[in-house]
């Protein structure tokens, strides 16, 4: 961080230490969100979206590095703003998502990302700024969050559901990928080792499918089971309902 922007971060303070008015009850709250900066917290975070796209409007401020997810989100379902470089206080990326957001009015500000960038604060007069908790950036953000995801979802009155219907994948894909495989059902997904006993097909990552390979969130989606790594492939496997098998060092 720059001194000047250190020093103006610093002066200008203040100006977030206004309270917010009660939450009330909107139909239709505005929602402008920062994700995460990775795959596997975008899934992680793929209930709490549904759920609260489902109580209001949401525009996901998403770094470019994850554009390929919008192929996999269904269409309209989110507005999306990318990002090339963190949106910093008087930087270019910065000065395009503040032109992108335009004049528009947001009743919260929900930053996803770790550690927390507080240069959002100033894109939009938000009263209500909300991020996991960080006793370095209050007042910046004036809703903190200490227990994740499950404390968000309190917040906002979002059940803890399901989010495997927020992605989306054609019905004749997802055949010709069976038929590539040729696997039987129970479908084991394997992402490391192969070393665990399994009665019905498994697809190995590095072997029989390579981390590269686009369809491979499809193979995820056709799967029963998923055992390894607990990485983005994992968290996808966990959005979309896949039953997870232990490693034998996990169990006890």
């Amino acid at each position: 961080m720059s001194i000047l922007l250190s020093l103006y971060l610093k002066i200008t303070k203040q100006r977030f230490r206004k309270p917010f008015k009660p939450l009330g009850s909107k139909k239709k709250s505005w929602h402008l969100v920062s994700l995460p900066r990775d795959a596997k917290g975008f899934f992680e975070a793929a209930p709490f979206l549904l759920g609260l796209s489902k109580s209001g409007n949401v525009v996901l401020l998403m770094p470019k590095g994850l554009e390929w997810l919008r192929s996999l989100i269904k269409p309209k379902q989110f507005e999306i703003i990318l990002y090339e470089r963190r949106p910093v206080l008087f930087s270019e990326d910065y000065k395009r998502v503040r032109l992108q957001l335009g004049e528009r009015y947001f009743h919260f500000l929900i930053e996803l990302d770790k550690p927390a960038n507080i240069s959002l604060a100033y894109l939009c007069n938000f009263q209500r700024r909300i991020s996991f908790f960080d006793n370095k950036i209050f007042p910046y953000y004036n809703i903190l969050m200490k227990n994740g995801y499950a404390s968000l979802n309190e917040f906002f009155n979002i059940e803890d559901e399901s989010a495997h219907d927020m992605f989306h994948f054609y019905g004749k894909e997802l055949k010709a990928v069976e038929r590539k495989y040729r696997k039987f059902h129970p479908l084991l997904f394997v992402n490391g080792p192969d070393d665990i006993e399994w009665k019905g097909s498994k697809i190995v990552l590095g072997q029989d499918i390579m981390p590269d390979d686009p369809n491979i969130w499809k193979v995820l989606h056709i799967i029963d089971t998923y055992y390894g790594k607990q990485d983005a492939y994992y968290a996808f496997a966990r959005v979309n309902n896949k039953s997870i098998l232990k490693q034998p060092k996990e169990e006890k």
